[in-house]
């Protein structure tokens, strides 16, 4: 899915550093979703490949794919929100230990579950929740996904 950042970070003290990067190159590009399998990954831009390795103190799970780099791997399933526990959303969790994805202050993603609802068929709003060190819920990004132009629906 095709995705973009709605806005800005907030609430967290490095987006006053990621902010004006991302208005260089955003670097996420979406989302790959298995549904069957019940995982997925992060599209970055290729130069995640260079970036990353030095914003996330050595995380090593990107994967080139085509012009793209791939990886912050996640498990995901329909649960309820951890804002609104009455309402269900499908759940993207970084925090499956295999995928070693990580929780540095700079780059939290390994404490971070991403919440999407479809607003219309084929579009998908998304926020981003980083959860404290005092276990804390802190709402830090909104993101949108849509299926690309032209693939069926």
């Amino acid at each position: 899915m095709e995705g973009l950042i709605v806005g800005k970070l907030f609430g967290i003290p490095e987006a006053r550093l990621a902010n004006p990067l991302m208005r260089i190159d955003p670097t996420w590009r979406g989302k790959t979703f298995d549904l069957a399998g019940g995982v997925g990954w992060n599209r970055l831009s290729p130069i995640a490949g260079v970036v990353m390795p030095i914003i996330t103190a050595g995380y090593l799970g990107l994967r080139r794919a085509g012009a793209e780099m791939e990886g912050f791997d996640f498990a995901h399933a329909l649960a309820p929100s951890w804002l609104e526990p009455a309402k269900t959303v499908r759940a993207l969790d970084y925090a499956v230990p295999e995928y070693r994805n990580p929780t540095i202050r700079t780059f939290p993603i390994g404490r971070t579950r991403d919440e999407i609802v479809e607003v219309i068929p084929g579009v998908y709003l998304g926020r981003a929740l980083l959860r404290m060190h005092d276990g804390a819920i802190r709402l830090i990004a909104y993101f949108a996904l849509r299926e690309p132009i032209g693939s069926p629906l």
